[in-house]
């Protein structure tokens, strides 16, 4: 009786396609597991250097299988920026991000960001026209280097944010939506940062507009409110014009403190904010 051995018993897709792919993946991934990590560390903190001005510092960074595919895992990351602010991130993973951008030679990276200051999820786009398509869950805005926003506004609290923009010549394109609780808002020149139990919110980024407001409002128990308007289209985001409103329901206790700060309010406790000015010097009216 003729005999078949083990490889010819096997149906002829698996010995033509199967076997050949086997080989691959394990020889792939042996690769990666061997790759020296270490030096490609260095690399990237030296780009991320050169083209940003940030130092970058990591504990350690090791391969990591995700789901979608290999990446990489940073622990312990410490980044200081140009100015010299500087933040700490628990970890930081990271792998090519499944994008059509990389057809247009452009880099696309899934980042996982935990810290103190907040996580974020998402895909990163390098390039001429740089884009991030993700969320932002927890984050401590006050802690952020944004100071030129917080001479307008700040929130104080944790906030989540669903944002997908890109940023190009032209500046900003795109939109985000966010939400808070059990926080503070406080606007330029109003005399008290106001606590809110609930507050929420969506902008648009384009056109003739660095931002649009196409929703916001806030509840709490000293004022209630909506914010709307725009922040107008400039050589520098410092020097854009405001074009902002804010309709508040003032709640009896508060509103002494309130007029005495010169703001008008009604008999049922309503008032009217008008907010120009530019982002670095906002005048409230």
């Amino acid at each position: 009786m003729a005999t078949t051995t083990q490889g010819e018993s096997l149906p002829r897709w698996v010995r033509v396609f199967g076997i050949p792919l086997a080989g691959f993946v394990f020889f792939t991934l042996f690769l990666y597991l061997g790759f020296p990590f270490d030096r490609l560390g260095d690399r990237i903190a030296d780009e991320v250097r050169d083209a940003y001005g940030i130092q970058l510092e990591f504990r350690d960074l090791n391969p990591r299988l995700y789901l979608a595919g290999p990446g990489i895992e940073a622990n312990a990351v410490h980044a200081v920026l140009a100015d010299g602010a500087a933040y700490d991130f628990d970890r930081v993973g990271l792998r090519p991000a499944w994008s059509l951008a990389w057809f247009r030679g452009d880099p696309a990276i899934h980042l996982d960001v935990t810290s103190a200051i907040g996580d974020a999820t998402g895909t990163l786009v390098l390039g001429e026209t740089s884009a991030w398509d993700g969320r932002f869950e927890s984050v401590a805005v006050g802690r952020l280097p944004l100071a030129n926003l917080t001479k307008l506004a700040n929130i104080g609290g944790l906030v989540d944010a669903q944002v997908d923009i890109e940023v190009g010549e032209a500046g900003p394109e795109g939109e985000a939506s966010f939400s808070a609780t059990n926080g503070s808002l406080g606007i330029a020149e109003f005399p008290v940062d106001i606590p809110f139990e609930t507050l929420e919110g969506e902008l648009d980024f384009g056109d003739e507009n660095f931002v649009s407001i196409r929703r916001f409002v806030f509840d709490g128990p000293m004022i209630s409110g909506a914010l709307s308007g725009n922040i107008v289209r400039a050589a520098r985001f410092d020097v854009a014009p405001l074009r902002l409103e804010a309709d508040l329901d003032v709640k009896a206790d508060m509103r002494e403190s309130v007029k005495s700060a010169g703001i008008r309010i009604g008999r049922d406790g309503s008032a009217k904010l008008r907010i120009s000015g530019t982002v670095s010097q906002p005048n409230v009216r």
